[in-house]
């Protein structure tokens, strides 16, 4: 089964959020020694809601979460699906987290972040 322009095109956003999420020890590094850390993690936030609200180009209508196929919009928090944030690389995710995200992840798993 061939892969539509659609498809390929969101599984792109997604894999872009994802490595807005990861965490880059080095640059985080360099905006330490020259003291802009919490600008960086500013422009990361900004630049993350900028991406989440992109439609995708390829689309007849922008569709909403849940109109394909009638299934329900899948749970994510900060962009982030949580079947990605149960894995592995959960806490990388979590890392700069507002307090929000924080508190919507312990409401969604039950319990706190290990």
């Amino acid at each position: 089964m061939s892969e539509t322009k659609q498809d390929k095109w969101d599984r792109g956003k997604t894999l872009m959020l994802e490595s807005l999420h990861k965490p880059d020890d080095r640059l985080r590094g360099c905006s330490h020694n020259q003291q802009c850390y919490h600008e960086l993690m500013e422009i990361r936030h900004q630049v993350i809601e900028m991406v989440r609200d992109i439609p995708n180009p390829y689309l007849a209508r922008p569709e909403k979460a849940g109109d394909k196929n009638n299934l329900p919009p899948v749970k994510a928090i900060n962009g982030i699906s949580v079947t990605l944030l149960s894995g592995a690389l959960g806490k990388h995710y979590m890392e700069d987290w507002e307090e929000k995200y924080i508190k919507e992840w312990e409401e969604y798993v039950g319990g706190k972040i290990h």
